[in-house]
């Protein structure tokens, strides 16, 4: 390291200091409650079931960046869970179990996602039926599951492929503690 990068970094590590010790010093003044604004509700006793862990809340965030815009849901559910709908229409052509380039980047996240969080398995993996009433969801469920195993998720992290009535694939992310 040159000295002149060691003097810049010194310089830089005293402003960030100086940034956060320098608002400690002042402290506004109390203010007399307001007739208008409602008094302070109390605090909630902290129960590790009130709040979503961090990682999983980021981590849903990080896969709604990937898809904002689009028609693929992605959302928590529980605590320790994330579930991602993509509508079938992105997912399968009719009469078909080929995945489709759209369900393909959607998969992709997601097993970049399981790696993301090494705790994490994914419990739901649901594909619906064609309108004709065929049985094509059980099958196409298995190519997303295939998918995944080629994008690198080990088979014991993966449920079972089922059928759903829903106009949707459906993904459950499910994350346990370490």
């Amino acid at each position: 390291m040159k000295v002149g990068e060691s003097a810049g970094r010194v310089v830089a590590a005293g402003l960030v200091l100086l940034a956060l010790f320098g608002g400690c010093s002042s402290v506004a003044p109390p203010t007399a409650p307001s007739a208008e604004r409602p008094p302070p509700v109390p605090a909630a006793p902290a129960d590790r079931r009130a709040a979503q862990p961090a990682a999983v809340v980021a981590e849903r965030q990080w896969l709604q960046s990937w898809f904002e815009g689009t028609p693929v849901s992605i959302a928590l559910r529980g605590e320790r869970m994330i579930t991602v709908d993509v509508p079938t229409e992105f997912c399968f052509d009719p009469g078909r179990t080929r995945v489709k380039p759209a369900l393909a980047a959607v998969l992709d996240k997601v097993a970049q996602s399981m790696r993301r969080l090494p705790y994490s398995g994914l419990s739901l993996i649901a594909a619906p039926n064609d309108a004709a009433g065929n049985r094509l969801g059980l099958q196409r469920a298995a190519q997303i599951r295939r998918h995944l195993r080629s994008a690198g998720v080990p088979a014991a992290k993966l449920g079972q492929p089922s059928a759903t009535t829903a106009a949707a694939v459906q993904l459950r992310i499910d994350v346990e503690e370490p």
